[in-house]
């Protein structure tokens, strides 16, 4: 931990924490700043704080806040059509519903459009992603009814680079990132060069704790003004009362139920909640959370599945009101938390043995769900080097036995990953032999939640290959496939 000296209350912390492990809820960062100092880092291997992390949708809150900019600066306003900054990108004229729409309707997913879009269909698109969106029926006029959607974000994104000439990564850089000190960032970009405006961006979990910080402070930095003035709390007013993101069934998010139970409003790009605090969100358990009343931000990476990650923020809120609230005192929880932080450092254990050393061949695969062509397997006394063809092209990855190889890779894991496809992911890769015919290799993706695990079951004519990832918006294993054996 990084404070020396206790201050928030370590039993609701220590509860979150067992809760975290008793339904699976993978944590990679817990950074807590409260009353103007960190009173809290934690991180878990192979996460280290000099990493970059992958915040998903969180990435919203950040191309909101470029909105608030271009507003301040006078090249655009809240209440100008969307369809104005897209002339010669559209049929003319422009549908009814889709000519009412406004930036403000964009900002609070107020469209009219009767479903959500993810970015794990939008990023399959070979041509840029704001067609999608324009694509999609504007069912009722703009204003009314909350519909969650990354490729709404994604418009944003695009406005602001058509009224900037810059994408948004770029015109933060020096509004936002180089006034906090923010250098190590990455930020995905459509096939047109558009800033992908509702997801894609990583950065440091402590650099996103600077993101919640200049929020907590009204804008505010040292001393320096960042944010233009009321920026803050109006991103923060729950603009929309009753906010559900809806229910993904692989291609889209539908629309909630009628009576379903909402715990969240939504600002401009920020969820929101009647007591003030609010928070940038990211699927599989991305948090930053905003507490003015208790002058405090809580910072969360993680790698959490579909069936745990919404119950986050409403852990998180439950959990802090009560740390910011209560009494700091010595307590056995501080210890159990100062175990938890010993244990979470503390790299996989791998099985040290080696098999079949000298071991060598080649497969071939027929059109298959992976996208393999071929696959070769080289034995050596301490790695196994696998040999990727794929539809991302050629990849040699190094598996260590007995130790963990870090290098990047291009490997394609895209149908696994949220579609998320990197050209050079940094890994973790080890290779543990089940038996003399059965090979685990693991891929811990070092900036993401993914982790990707190949089992190798080997016969003498080929070789069956099963591929599994701890998370994923939709399957989590692809079928199995056969290789043959080159002869």
């Amino acid at each position: 931990m990084a404070n020396d000296h206790a201050t928030i209350d370590m039993c609701p912390v220590h509860a979150f924490l067992k809760e975290l492990a008793d339904r699976d809820m993978r944590l990679h960062s817990l950074i807590v700043h409260w009353r103007g100092r960190t009173v809290l880092d934690l991180w878990q291997w192979p996460h280290e704080p000099h990493r970059k992390h992958k915040i998903h949708s969180a990435t919203k809150s950040f191309t909101g806040t470029a909105i608030g900019f271009a507003e301040a600066e006078g090249l655009l306003g809240l209440d100008d059509p969307v369809v104005g900054f897209f002339d010669g990108r559209l049929p003319a004229p422009p549908a009814e519903n889709l000519g009412r729409m406004r930036v403000r309707d964009l900002l609070t997913m107020r469209t009219g459009h009767g479903r959500g879009l993810s970015g794990a269909t939008t990023r399959l698109r070979q041509t840029g992603w704001i067609g999608e969106f324009f694509e999609e029926p504007v069912v009722e006029p703009p204003g009314r009814s909350f519909v969650y959607s990354s490729t709404t974000s994604h418009v944003l994104s695009a406005i602001v680079q058509r009224v900037s000439g810059q994408p948004v990564d770029e015109y933060l850089r020096p509004r936002l990132f180089e006034p906090l000190g923010i250098t190590d960032f990455d930020w995905e970009h459509d096939p047109e060069g558009v800033a992908s405006g509702g997801n894609g961006l990583s950065m440091r979990p402590r650099d996103l704790l600077s993101f919640g910080i200049l929020y907590l402070q009204d804008g505010m930095w040292q001393g320096e003004r960042v944010l233009p003035r009321g920026w803050a709390r109006r991103a923060a007013t729950p603009h929309v009362r009753r906010a559900i993101s809806g229910t993904w069934n692989g291609r889209e998010l539908l629309p909630p139920a009628p009576d379903a139970v909402a715990d969240s409003g939504y600002g401009y790009q920020f969820w929101t909640t009647e007591d003030r605090i609010y928070n940038a969100s990211g699927i599989f358990g991305q948090e930053c959370m905003i507490f003015p009343d208790q002058d405090g931000v809580v910072v969360v990476t993680g790698a959490m599945g579909e069936d745990t990650y919404h119950d986050l923020p409403e852990m998180l809120r439950r959990t802090f009101r009560k740390a910011f609230g209560g009494a700091a005192r010595a307590t056995a929880e501080d210890d159990a938390v100062e175990r938890w932080v010993r244990r979470a450092r503390e790299p996989h254990p791998l099985c040290p043995s080696p098999c079949r050393p000298g071991f060598r061949e080649t497969y071939d695969f027929k059109p298959n769900e992976h996208g393999v062509d071929s696959l070769s397997v080289e034995v050596t006394a301490d790695a196994v080097l696998l040999v990727v063809e794929d539809d991302h092209g050629r990849h040699t990855v190094e598996h260590g036995i007995g130790r963990w190889a870090e290098q990047r890779t291009g490997v394609s894991v895209w149908r696994l990953h949220h579609s998320y496809q990197d050209a050079r992911a940094p890994i973790l890769a080890a290779a543990e032999w089940a038996s003399p015919d059965v090979l685990r290799l693991t891929w811990h993706f070092l900036e993401a939640p993914f982790i990707d695990t190949l089992t190798l079951r080997f016969d003498a004519d080929g070789v069956t290959v099963e591929h599994q990832v701890n998370v994923n918006s939709g399957p989590t294993a692809l079928p199995a496939v056969r290789g043959l054996r080159r002869i």
